[in-house]
């Protein structure tokens, strides 16, 4: 048994690492228990890609946020998150450009550095990319992508240098419950107390509240990724997320192009067990990823496939984390369903949580959109696009 903490953490994904240094940036007493390693599960996996182009105020704000501190993030923990600007593309078809060009004010509005691009002007700042079926795009130029495994890493070390405890390969099996509050967790190492117990655990959160009984509404998805090697001609490229072929195309090192489906039917390939499930690609998926890519950058015609993995997204039904105290058991709380949104998000995040767990939630706090009885309630985060991935 640990001599107890003021708040434990289960989860050592972005989230978990977050929250834990924005705690013992305030100096609080923070242990974080992972049960393999820092950045094992999703967060490892994630494409990690930095943008700030939400339809709701709430995550728009989050992500100019996040974005700052991804900017800055040696500065601030010490480590380095890897971050890469390449800029970031929204295209889509001319039905769907007058509602972007409402969000694109939406974000302006906020203070994020983004435009409108009509199609006579996309070849000037994208050379290779094929405009048919375009009605226009976003541009954010400040977007990107950064290192997950090693923004993860520079999270926790900054945590431990502030003081914070980091437990890897410890497997959270229970809870310790005092009447209706939670005073920390069993697990197959000993007990570990705690005077406030928060679960980030991803796609594990939900089947660790199943032991109190409890419902998240949290499925978890198998989504997939592929790595196509990019043609000499094609040297550099934006990131794009596509409406149009329901892909995002984002430039990884070694002159290679990653691929995803920005489509919500992702969400149809379910997971019962998320330590056992399939982390090979079908073929037939990385074929169709191919010729989307090559759609849209017709040099990528030339390109082949080096790689691809399966990863896992734990989704919301509004594609939106749960960010809250958790109903009828005081001292536990939940940071889970990024539906993949939490790594770009996570600087935000953290912080949010933070101030939850020290402060308590007041009705206009951001975090309230998050709440866990939002969905009872019928209040739903709505974002203005049909692809809910993007928020």
């Amino acid at each position: 048994m640990n001599a107890g903490s003021d708040v434990l953490i289960v989860g050592g994904g972005i989230n978990g690492v977050s929250l834990a240094f924005h705690l013992a940036q305030k100096g609080v007493r923070v242990a974080l228990l992972e049960k393999s390693f820092i950045a094992g599960g999703p967060t490892g996996y994630s494409s990690a890609i930095v943008r700030q182009h939400y339809s709701n105020a709430v995550t728009a704000r989050m992500a100019l946020e996040s974005l700052h501190f991804w900017q800055n993030f040696g500065e601030i923990t010490g480590g380095d998150a890897g971050f890469t600007q390449v800029g970031f593309f929204i295209g889509v078809g001319e039905a769907e450009v007058e509602g972007l060009k409402a969000n694109i004010a939406l974000q302006q509005s906020l203070g994020i550095n983004t435009r409108f691009v009509a199609i006579d002007e996309i070849n000037s700042l994208e050379q290779h990319v094929r405009v048919d079926g375009l009605g226009g795009a976003a541009y954010e130029p400040e977007g990107g992508y950064c290192d997950p495994a090693s923004a993860a890493n520079g999270f926790a070390q900054a945590a431990q240098r502030l003081g914070a405890k980091i437990y890897s390969g410890v497997r959270v099996n229970g809870f310790q419950v005092q009447g209706d509050r939670v005073s920390g967790v069993e697990t197959d190492q000993g007990a570990f107390s705690a005077e406030k117990v928060v679960l980030a655990a991803g796609p594990w959160t939900h089947l660790l509240l199943k032991l109190l009984g409890l419902e998240l509404p949290i499925t978890v998805a198998r989504v997939k990724v592929a790595f196509y090697r990019r043609p000499p001609e094609l040297e550099r490229h934006a990131i794009w997320g596509d409406f149009t072929t329901q892909i995002y195309l984002r430039p990884e090192s070694g002159d290679l192009m990653l691929v995803g489906s920005i489509s919500p039917d992702e969400a149809n390939d379910q997971v019962q067990d998320p330590d056992h499930f399939n982390p090979q690609v079908e073929w037939e998926i990385l074929s169709d990823f191919a010729e989307r890519a090559a759609r849209r950058f017709p040099l990528m015609e030339k390109g082949y496939l080096v790689n691809s993995y399966a990863a896992l997204y734990d989704i919301t039904p509004d594609w939106h984390p749960i960010l809250d105290e958790v109903p009828g058991y005081r001292g536990l709380y939940v940071c889970a369903g990024g539906s993949g949104h939490s790594f770009k998000l996570a600087p935000a995040t953290g912080r949010m949580m933070a101030k939850l767990i020290l402060e308590g939630k007041k009705p206009e706090d951001d975090i309230s959109l998050f709440a866990w009885d939002r969905f009872e309630r019928g209040e739903w985060v709505r974002g203005q696009y049909s692809y809910s991935i993007l928020g």
